[in-house]
């Protein structure tokens, strides 16, 4: 009897300690950032400009505007809130084009998963010689949180094990927004 005792609270204590792991699991969903996936709207047909709605997660969604050759995202809240990340200020100031998918980090409360940060490849032309320009491959890292959206993070997506350090730098809950810090 007393076996059963110790493998009934070993069986109990291993669901319990499931259970903690499951509550911060962090997991990653992905998003389309293509024509064929969002839906299209041109803001200015002499310029070209455009806004694309794309589909996000858990309630989320991605406004992509591009202008001038360059593209940036917007974080929709799933309650219609809408916060500019502004990759023309703080991610390059050179031309630039998205990638093809965003990544959601997410962390599961309550048995929900819940959007901490996403994840977006910014493809940007480095202009700083312009006789010699070269491509630029960076990660875009926005914190989400309750009140705020915002790039806290531009990583060289050129160097080895680039899109573990974005969501290393993903997790920094606390970590400043970036501000007007754009380089070419």
């Amino acid at each position: 009897m007393h076996a059963i005792s110790k493998l009934l609270a070993c069986a109990v204590a291993s669901a319990i300690a499931a259970a903690a792991v499951a509550q911060n699991q962090v997991t990653s969903a992905y998003s389309p950032l293509t024509d064929a996936a969002c839906s299209a709207k041109v803001d200015d047909s002499t310029t070209g400009a455009q806004t694309m709605e794309c589909p996000g997660v858990h309630g989320y969604r991605l406004r992509v505007t591009e202008d001038d050759e360059r593209s940036s995202v917007d974080v929709v809240t799933p309650d219609g809130r809408s916060f500019a990340l502004n990759f023309w200020d703080v991610v390059t100031r050179g031309f630039s084009t998205l990638g093809s998918h965003a990544e959601w980090r997410s962390k599961v409360v309550n048995g929900t998963a819940i959007p901490f940060a996403v994840i977006v490849g910014v493809n940007a032309l480095d202009q700083r010689d312009p006789d010699n320009p070269h491509p630029l491959p960076l990660l875009a890292v926005a914190r989400i949180s309750r009140d705020e959206v915002c790039v806290t993070h531009r990583i060289d997506a050129a160097h080895p094990g680039a899109t573990s350090r974005a969501r290393i730098a993903a997790a920094q809950a606390l970590a400043p927004c970036l501000r007007d810090t754009a380089k070419p």
